[in-house]
């Protein structure tokens, strides 16, 4: 089991990936969108990072409003998943729940504490610039 871990930077603005293979990567197993988790498993210590979203292997995104580790199918007005063309449209599509499980392919999180030394030190990888 391995994930995608992609570190946003929000005062810098830049995102880094990170490859996290067993056993940091069990450490996340069970972790909801919006929890807080130290550093230490991602090579940054020091810092506190928050769980922002996620997809699955099959690229199907997390959303944080369903509950539990698997995909379902749910009518969507709005939100992660979907941006409707028309006002009032709705759309049944497969979403991902807000759980982390194996079949979780990339992870997003966001630095919500900095430690003592610089992201692209702790990283040592250029930052993978955002896309606009």
């Amino acid at each position: 089991m391995d994930f995608r871990v992609v570190v946003s930077d929000p005062k810098s603005g830049k995102a880094y990936q990170v490859e996290l293979k067993d056993p940091g990567a069990s450490k996340l197993l069970g972790k909801r969108i919006g929890d807080k988790i130290e550093g230490d498993v991602l090579g940054m210590p020091g810092y506190s990072v928050q769980v922002t979203g996620g997809s699955d292997r099959e690229g199907f995104p997390m959303r944080s409003d369903l509950p539990g580790t698997k995909r379902r199918k749910i009518l969507l007005s709005s939100g992660a998943g979907y941006h409707p063309t028309a006002e009032g449209r709705k759309k049944r599509m497969s979403i991902h729940g807000k759980e982390i499980s194996p079949d979780i392919g990339q992870i997003n999180v966001k630095i919500v504490e900095a430690g003592t030394k610089p992201v692209e030190e702790l990283l040592g990888k250029a930052p993978k610039e955002e896309k606009e």
